[in-house]
C-alpha cells in the first residue's frame, strides 16, 4: 500500500532577507540526545508552534476544564509533544506548513497537556485531603 505524499506548504520564499530571519534562524532540540543533531525548529516554526499551543491549549482546557499552564509553558509542551509525535506518529492525512507537521504536533501537544493537566490537578485534589 502506497501513501500519498505529504502536502508541503511554504510561505516564505527561499531567499533573500525573509530566508535569513525566518528559515536560517533556529533552534536545535534534543531529549537525552536523541534524535542525533537535535530537533531543528526555525524561527517561522516556533512562531508556527506558538499558534499551535494556543490551539492545543484552548483544547486542553475544553477537554480538561484546566488550564496546563500559561503560554510559554504551552509552548514547551507543544514543542516536547511536536517531537514525539514527529518521531513515533505517522499520519496519511497530515500537512506541512514551514517544516512543522501540524496534525502531529497538534495531536502530540493535547495528548501531553491533557496529561499533565489531569495528573496535575489528582495531585493537587489529593494533597487537599
Amino acid at each position: 500500500m502506497t501513501l500519498a505524499a505529504i502536502p508541503t506548504i511554504n510561505f516564505i520564499p527561499r531567499s533573500g532577507v525573509w530566508d535569513s530571519i525566518f528559515h536560517q534562524t533556529w533552534i536545535s532540540v534534543s531529549i537525552f540526545g536523541n534524535p542525533s543533531g537535535g530537533y531543528k525548529i526555525t524561527l517561522i516554526g516556533l512562531i508556527i508552534i506558538v499558534l499551535l499551543a494556543l490551539l492545543a491549549t484552548g483544547i486542553t482546557e475544553r477537554l480538561t476544564t484546566h488550564k496546563p499552564g500559561g503560554l510559554a509553558f504551552a509552548v514547551v509542551i507543544t514543542i516536547l509533544g511536536s517531537l514525539l509525535a514527529a518521531a513515533f506518529i505517522r499520519l496519511p492525512f497530515d500537512f506541512i506548513i514551514e517544516g512543522v507537521h501540524i496534525i502531529a504536533a497538534l495531536i502530540g501537544a493535547v495528548i501531553i497537556a491533557v496529561f499533565y493537566t489531569l495528573i496535575r490537578s489528582n495531585m493537587s485534589s489529593s494533597s487537599k485531603h
